[in-house]
């Protein structure tokens, strides 16, 4: 097993993402805590919010590598 995965490629891994349930549900949950909390101050929710943006950004670009 992990021989087949050291063997795949980037695009070819991360593609995977775009289909991985609880992935799906975090990215769900990254959404929710941009909308809930944009209007919030504060240092700790800053770095919180730029977190789910990371996990915002890898699943379009994990959506990218799915369809094209």
């Amino acid at each position: 097993m992990e021989d087949k995965l050291m063997e795949m490629p980037f695009p070819e891994l991360i593609s995977k993402l775009a289909v991985a349930p609880l992935y799906i549900l975090v990215v769900i949950l990254a959404i929710l805590n941009v909308i809930l909390n944009r209007k919030n101050k504060g240092c700790f929710n800053f770095f919180w919010i730029m977190g789910s943006w990371v996990y915002i950004c890898i699943y379009l670009l994990a959506l990218y590598f799915f369809f094209f």
